[in-house]
């Protein structure tokens, strides 16, 4: 299966990158608060931002990789982890885990292994290395 983790490549390529994930960790994407709605390059990172699933860390870059043997349930269950692990309750979310889920492994799905992807939004488009 393919998933999203984080990368260094391509960092420092725009003025508002940043990387405080650990490279390799399993990314997601929170949705964009209303700042950053207004204003994606603005002081707050969350509409063009990545979060780590580990490291609880954000970061502006990710890469597509195939993981062989790696499921749907064990993405559930990583993402889950990452949720009990920051103290969220599933009621605060926008999305359901599954939801959530479905939507990475869709994106994922949609590019090459090796891809290096930026996020503008709900948008994700590929980074040039």
């Amino acid at each position: 299966m393919k998933v999203l983790v984080a990368t260094r490549v391509t960092q420092g390529k725009r003025k508002s990158d940043f990387s405080h994930c650990v490279d390799g960790e399993l990314v997601w994407m929170i949705d964009p608060c209303p700042l950053s709605k207004r204003l994606p390059d603005g002081p707050c990172g969350c509409g063009r931002s990545f979060s780590g699933m580990s490291s609880d860390g954000y970061t502006t870059t990710a890469v597509v990789r195939e993981i062989p043997g790696f499921s749907r349930r064990d993405y559930e269950t990583a993402l889950r982890a990452s949720f009990d692990a920051k103290g969220w309750c599933p009621c605060c979310l926008t999305r359901s885990v599954p939801d959530i889920v479905d939507d990475l492994i869709d994106l994922a799905a949609s590019w090459v292994d090796g891809t290096v992807v930026g996020r503008r939004l709900d948008r994700v488009l590929a980074r040039h290395r």
